[in-house]
């Protein structure tokens, strides 16, 4: 019998996964990921957000690294030190601190991804694997009637695949 899941069957519904407008803060965003870790516990992690515009059009997503990088201090930013040597953040030691607040409120807009690749809720889930290699992302949005419905996941893609090769 042939595998005939779809996209849409193994995604993560729209309604389900935290999604946020631009204009949003980091802060606000670390706070949205937070309640959904919490209200999600054992089904799924969010490591990213959605954002949206005021016409809640797709504008890219917002990775937990997107977030960790919009915080980081100006300084290490400018300066290419603790690029060129990674030991040389134990420096930084509490200067991290004081300034994430203040980094903290930056809109999301000005850090997050873009979208490098969607995919159709009634593709089959092969496309999804086969786009989610090509483009190196482990999650991508779900479209279905030019919306977007979810998102799918490489770890969910996984366990479908794992489920057939070992034959659960």
């Amino acid at each position: 019998m042939p595998y005939t899941k779809k996209v849409k069957d193994v995604m993560i519904p729209l309604e389900d996964y935290p999604h946020i407008p631009y204009w949003f803060t980091l802060r606000q965003a670390m706070a949205i990921i937070r309640e959904a870790t919490i209200k999600f516990e054992g089904s799924f992690e969010p490591r990213a957000v959605l954002v949206f515009d005021e016409k809640y059009q797709l504008m890219g997503m917002l990775t937990l690294r997107d977030i960790l990088r919009g915080l980081e201090p100006r300084f290490a930013k400018d300066s290419g030190l603790i690029k060129a040597d990674p030991n040389l953040a134990v420096l930084m030691g509490d200067m991290f601190g004081p300034g994430m607040r203040e980094a903290s409120q930056k809109a999301v807009s000005e850090v997050m991804s873009p979208i490098k690749v969607t995919v159709d809720g009634n593709d089959p889930i092969t496309k999804a694997l086969f786009l989610m290699i090509r483009e190196d992302v482990g999650m991508m949005p779900v479209i279905l009637e030019k919306k977007v419905a979810g998102m799918v996941r490489l770890s969910d893609l996984f366990q479908e695949i794992s489920q057939v090769v070992l034959g659960d």
